[in-house]
């Protein structure tokens, strides 16, 4: 599936989830598809030209992902002028590594009017290392710079002005407003590339990064464990048990492809493999009795079987539903991959619906989330982003014509661009690269990759790509299980480092409670802690969601009632 026409599936799935959510009919979104989409725009632009000038992006050039390697990312011109920076970011006076978010500010723009929703995706992704330094060149001009380190760290905002054959120096003291490790707490990335699944080893993806450069992205994030799952092999379990470090837990693991879904092996050392059949011997029950097959094998090696992905857009990658009556043979669902937002009508809400489903029939598997990263720049969307806006240009100069023959396409189309791109702008700039999604479990003082794997299986976590949301029902944690209690007293930790808006309070048989939330930021960061009592009448689950928008989201797994 080609990179348009999975914005294209993603944004119509969107908008298809947006009309429901507010209670709005459209039957030509709900019948429209990507590839009458595709179409449409193709034509559009085969017979049409804009008037004015194409959008050229500062930081970024059509390409695959090898076109920049790290630290080289946001120069389009070399031979331009350039300048350079040296940032360094330190916790408690040690240098630590943290990301580095540069946008670079175009006409009109000042750090104090500076929004990153502004039509136009600048945003330049890096990290300092392992020693919390990073040197490298960009573009001259000015930039908004954001320092951030995941959930438990105040974000910094400042800026800077790159100057032509000079340094530009900045030092940061990062504030770590809670350490959750000394409660236990850790947060990681349970679904990652590296080179390891691309061409150059049997892979299909246009993967460039190290091992080494994924964990250092990864702990730029605050995360304090991962597993990194290449495709076809498993060529990358030394190289990433060599990441191992105090406050680093590498899992190994590897994606394995089917023809029905992805299935993850994590913890395993040999390289597990579905034997796919060939037309002739395709038949449901091989494909179930492969799948009881390789589920058999992760375990008896001491490792997790995982599905991933199981609502995705491609057949090949997503989970039968003809085969969910053996969901159990997993111990973990993926349910918020993070190459989409979690939006009603996205393929992560999908399979958090079939998350809920399983619930509701007794079967209980932990969520988790993953990145799904190829591509620690993030910076998959900026080129493309610029093309559907010059093209929605050109609809609009041609609309009358267009209209003739394609007007369901041109109305998509129009709603698509007017009432979904600001928040994929946002969430392309906020949400992709490692840790954008995190799992944090509750691991206790053992971080060996065993006792991690085992928190998973528990389900003692809750997923996020922001808020700390820690619920405690009755004395139990997310995966526990309480005595037929129907009096619920709920104590809520809630911290964000963002605002946050809305705090819900779910069971099987949906919404209990919906509380609005109102902090003032102090210290870095917003409390929303509270204490709430609730009364269940026959709900055998209750989780926890707390959000602003997709891009601000976490979700715990549920506390089991009875």
């Amino acid at each position: 599936m080609s990179k348009e026409t999975k914005f294209l599936s993603i944004a119509i799935g969107l908008l298809q989830g947006k009309l429901k959510e507010d209670g709005k009919e459209d039957a030509v979104a709900s019948r429209m598809d990507a590839d009458r989409l595709l179409s449409f725009t193709k034509y559009a632009l085969e017979n049409y030209k804009l008037k004015g000038s194409k959008r050229v992006n500062e930081v970024d050039y059509p390409g695959t992902n090898d076109r920049n390697r790290f630290h080289n990312n946001g120069i389009v011109d070399k031979n331009g002028a350039l300048g350079s920076i040296y940032i360094e970011t330190k916790c408690h006076g040690q240098g630590t590594p943290a990301q580095v978010k540069l946008f670079k500010l175009l006409p009109g723009e000042t750090p104090e009017n500076f929004n990153r929703v502004n039509g136009k995706i600048t945003m330049i992704r890096d990290i300092t290392g392992f020693d919390g330094c990073l040197s490298r060149k960009l573009p001259v001009g000015q930039y908004v710079v954001e320092i951030s380190k995941g959930s438990e760290y105040e974000i910094i905002t400042d800026s800077l002005e790159v100057t032509e054959n000079k340094y530009e120096k900045r030092q940061y003291e990062l504030n770590h407003f809670i350490d959750l490790s000394d409660d236990g707490w850790i947060a990681g990335d349970l679904h990652h590339h590296c080179i390891y699944s691309s061409p150059v080893f049997g892979g299909d993806d246009d993967v460039v990064e190290s091992p080494k450069e994924v964990a250092n992205s990864m702990m730029a994030m605050g995360l304090r464990y991962g597993a990194l799952s290449d495709h076809h092999n498993v060529l990358n379990h030394d190289y990433w048990r060599a990441c191992k470090r105090d406050d680093f837990t590498p899992i190994v693991s590897k994606e394995i492809s089917t023809s029905n879904g992805h299935v993850m092996q994590m913890g395993v050392e040999k390289d597990v493999i579905y034997r796919i059949p060939d037309d002739e011997h395709r038949t449901d029950e091989y494909l179930r009795a492969e799948f009881v097959r390789i589920t058999d094998e992760i375990k008896a090696n001491g490792g997790l079987p995982q599905i991933n992905h199981p609502r995705d857009l491609q057949r090949s990658i997503s989970w039968n539903p003809d085969f969910e009556d053996m969901l159990d043979i997993f111990e973990t669902m993926e349910i918020w991959n993070g190459s989409a937002p979690m939006m009603m009508g996205s393929t992560d809400y999908a399979a958090y619906e079939l998350w809920l489903k399983c619930l509701r029939k007794g079967l209980f598997l932990p969520a988790t989330t993953g990145s799904d990263t190829h591509n620690i720049a993030a910076d998959d969307y900026h080129v493309l982003y610029d093309n559907i806006l010059d093209t929605y240009d050109l609809i609009k100069e041609n609309k009358s014509e267009l209209e003739e023959k394609y007007p369901e396409e041109v109305h998509v189309f129009e709603l698509i661009c007017e009432s979904l791109l600001p928040i994929l702008e946002k969430w392309a700039e906020t949400c992709l690269t490692s840790g954008g999604v995190r799992t944090y479990i509750h691991a206790g003082e053992d971080r060996e990759q065993k006792n991690l794997l085992q928190t998973l299986k528990s389900g003692h976590s809750f997923l996020t790509n922001g808020p700390i949301l820690i619920p405690t029902v009755n004395g139990k944690l997310p995966g526990e299980k309480l005595c037929g209690e129907k009096e619920l007293h709920i104590d809520l930790k809630l911290l964000s480092n963002r605002e946050l808006t809305k705090l819900e309070v779910h069971s099987e048989n949906g919404l209990l409670k919906e509380i609005e939330l109102d902090a003032k930021k102090e210290n870095g960061f917003y409390d929303y802690s509270q204490k709430i009592e609730q009364t269940i009448k026959g709900d055998r689950f209750v989780y926890f969601i707390a959000k602003s928008d997709c891009t601000n989201l976490a979700i715990s797994n549920p506390v089991i009632c009875g």
